[in-house]
């Protein structure tokens, strides 16, 4: 490898750099994954609660669905385990300003609600086929959350329903993001936001940031952790990738980041013009995710509602003192606070107003400048950006990440199946 350091060099160490890594190192390349953290996983996030000795949460992404085949395999090549989603076993909805088990809107609103029901499981089921817009002729595509709930002119609680559906989709600003984000979760069952979590099956037990480090220890690349690209560059013969202590020189790149992480790169030629529209329109993903243990919850209740905060909580494992730990979502806007204590208390207290908060932890994604957010939410208009065809390889380059996969963006499985994709894509030049 005369003028060069490696074959290939992989900017990020998430799962779809990992799976670019095992792809490559399949095939006998010479690989160097360079990672801006400390840690490999990137959005797959594991760790121990509230640095307390146990089993690993995950701070990022972390459920599987049934179809989802890449990650299965791998869990189990890897020795990793599938940890069964515990089931729902009490449902409660925060509306008409009190917690109810009996539905989720009155019964004076139940027509009106069942009818908005139908309307939005028809379109999701248009928009799972293809259609950009109903039987009517009004857009599935290219219209905010905001304008598509406008649209429907939902009860009071019913909004609040997908709203908390939301914070686990479209998981961004309800103006700003796309609906068409809600609708294709919505479509993963038969239509209804509600058949969002019947697929969320199983967790990679002990994490799937775990899941990320074997993959590439078992591929035999070399890692360069706390490594920040800075800039890269490439010509006829290679590319340069530029970084704060150095440079490497490779045949060949797999950018494996988020869009967002994207706008701090320096690219040379620059990216071309859809690509760097699409970055600096960035993506809307916002939401915040915390655990919380808490005391006198009963295992398997789910609780939406409240329209902000805290909207979606999930008690969903039972801790060895008796307590529980509860899962919970929300979109973070200003006046939130789900590193503080007594916020998320009086938060969680609106679903569990008899529990006791014994300890809460999160990670904010927002502030954390080698993630500029969560997964992925495609601004309402500009869904085109984060197509996969959008990221197609460009001369040395390859991308790869959740974000722009070819299918299940936004899903662990969609980075596995986007970094084997860019393997492919570079391993022609090699």
């Amino acid at each position: 490898m005369a003028g060069y350091d490696c074959d290939v060099v992989i900017v990020g160490a998430g799962l779809a750099g990992a799976a670019a890594a095992a792809k490559l190192g399949e095939r006998g390349a010479a690989v160097i994954v360079v990672e801006a953290r400390e840690r490999v996983g990137g959005r797959a996030y594991s760790r121990s609660f509230a640095g307390q000795d146990g089993a690993l949460l995950e701070f990022g992404g972390a459920w599987t669905t049934p179809w989802q085949h890449r990650i299965r395999a791998l869990a189990r090549r890897h020795g990793l385990t599938l940890r069964p989603r515990h089931p729902v076993t009490t449902r409660l909805w925060l509306r008409d300003g009190g917690l109810h088990d009996e539905g989720p809107t009155s019964a004076a609103e139940r027509p009106r609600h069942e009818r908005v029901i139908a309307r939005v499981a028809a379109d999701a089921l248009l928009a799972k086929k293809g259609h950009a817009t109903d039987e009517q002729g009004r857009p599935l595509t290219g219209i905010s959350f905001h304008a598509y709930l406008d649209r429907l002119d939902p009860p009071r609680a019913t909004r609040d329903l997908f709203s908390a559906w939301w914070t686990v989709s479209g998981n961004g600003d309800h103006d700003r993001v796309a609906a068409s984000e809600f609708l294709a979760s919505c479509a993963y069952g038969d239509g209804l936001a509600e058949g969002m979590i019947d697929v969320w099956v199983e967790t990679v037990s002990p994490g799937m940031a775990l899941l990320a480090e074997r993959m590439i220890a078992a591929s035999g690349v070399g890692l360069r952790l706390a490594t920040p690209v800075r800039g890269i560059a490439q010509d006829s013969a290679g590319v340069t990738v530029s970084t704060a202590a150095d440079s490497l020189r490779a045949k060949a790149a797999v950018v494996a980041i988020g869009v967002n992480q994207l706008a701090g790169l320096a690219f040379a030629p620059p990216l071309a013009p859809p690509q760097a529209a699409a970055v600096a329109a960035g993506h809307g993903g916002r939401a915040f995710k915390l655990w919380a243990k808490l005391r006198g919850v009963p295992l398997g209740t789910l609780a939406t509602g409240g329209g902000r905060g805290v909207e979606f909580a999930f008690v969903e494992r039972a801790c060895d003192d008796g307590a529980a730990l509860v899962v919970a979502f929300g979109i973070q806007r200003e006046g939130d606070h789900p590193g503080e204590r007594a916020w998320v208390a009086a938060e969680l207290a609106k679903f569990f107003p008899n529990a006791q908060l014994i300890a809460h932890d999160w990670h904010d994604w927002l502030s954390d400048s080698y993630a500029r957010g969560t997964w992925v939410a495609a601004p309402a208009g500009a869904e085109a950006g984060l197509d996969w065809r959008t990221w197609a390889p460009q001369g040395r380059l390859a991308f790869a990440g959740s974000d722009i996969a070819r299918e299940q963006a936004g899903w662990f499985e969609a980075a596995i199946i986007s970094g084997e994709d860019a393997a492919e894509a570079v391993a022609g030049l090699l």
